[in-house]
């Protein structure tokens, strides 16, 4: 028997939307045995400009196609499994050519009590929750401050460029556990089974997260396979509109990422705020890379059409070796 439902909850970075997909539930005769398949995705499509440069389209968040299920097993277990590909709007490619399923491809267990183990690629500990602390959760292109939260670290360290920086926040071949939430407070651990026969290390992670009320704080560490290390710290508070959030990074880097940033370690800090106007929001941030002196500046808005279709606009000034003043108009629609 096959039960047609509406209104499945998905969660996207920063707020909850319901989306109008079809979540399809087959019964096999077991009070227990069901089986949930959900489709969603996102689409976001910008236009914009540099000083210096030409009229560009891009996007202001990355976009993917998505399936992930689950099995009840029974007892409050559940068996899950999660695919997700990357894609670029503005041609059809491919976001990443060497990796089809760019965003995940895991398969494990959940556990009512004890929490999840998933098995495959999938985000690092510390991308899966560093977005919370800045207004443009972390997606790197037009007003985003996600260079100043991170700075000249990734999670690979060792075939970024080959693969295209496919594996930039994420790890393949690797085991994946996150905590149930024990008021308030959560934890999650991940590292490669496999390594990479160049890499000098395994991957390994590790955050620590806190999100009751108004308050939000995240503590995380990670090693990638290149032996460069991220020690971050995140936090948030919300005074019912105003939402004022930082953030605090040391990164050592070894070896290319070290050459390529032109030193052995990095400071970096976010300051930002989101308000509430209505149903709109108005983002700013400012971040500075302290051994660099690179720095950034963001002003956002964002209007919702509905619950699944906003608007935005951003005007930025950055200096990294001069100033350069963008802006962008966009859209984005999840289903």
């Amino acid at each position: 028997m096959l039960n047609l439902n509406r209104g499945s909850n998905f969660y996207i970075p920063g707020k909850a939307v319901k989306l109008g997909l079809i979540l399809l539930t087959a019964t096999a005769g077991q009070a227990h045995a069901q089986t949930s398949v959900t489709m969603y995705g996102n689409l976001d499509v910008s236009i914009g400009k540099e000083s210096g440069g030409a009229v560009v389209m891009g996007r202001g968040y990355n976009n993917w196609l998505g399936f992930k299920g689950q099995e009840d097993l029974g007892d409050g277990l559940s068996a899950i499994f999660n695919l997700q590909t990357r894609f670029i709007p503005g041609t059809g490619a491919q976001e990443r050519p060497t990796t089809l399923w760019q965003g995940e491809s895991t398969v494990g267990l959940k556990s009512n009590t004890v929490g999840s183990l998933r098995v495959g690629r999938a985000v690092t500990p510390l991308w899966n929750n560093i977005w919370l602390f800045e207004p443009w959760y972390n997606s790197g292109f037009n007003g985003s401050l996600a260079s100043y939260q991170t700075g000249s670290y990734s999670s690979d360290g060792i075939s970024d460029v080959a693969l295209g920086y496919a594996n930039f926040a994420r790890i393949s071949n690797g085991v994946f556990y996150d905590s149930p939430d024990f008021s308030g407070f959560r934890f999650a651990v991940a590292g490669e089974v496999e390594r990479n026969p160049l890499a000098k290390t395994r991957n390994v992670g590790i955050s620590l997260n806190y999100g009751k009320g108004p308050v939000g704080a995240m503590a995380s560490y990670e090693r990638n396979d290149n032996n460069d290390n991220i020690y971050f710290l995140g936090g948030s508070y919300d005074f019912s509109g105003l939402v004022i959030m930082g953030s605090y990074a040391h990164t050592k880097l070894v070896g290319v990422n070290a050459a390529a940033a032109g030193r052995s370690s990095e400071r970096l800090m976010v300051l930002a705020a989101t308000y509430a106007v209505g149903t709109d929001t108005i983002k700013t941030g400012y971040g500075k890379n302290e051994d660099s002196g690179n720095h950034k500046v963001s002003l956002g808005y964002s209007h919702p059409l509905s619950k699944r279709t906003t608007l935005y606009a951003d005007l930025y000034r950055e200096k990294i070796i001069v100033n350069t003043t963008g802006y962008a108009v966009g859209m984005s629609h999840t289903f």
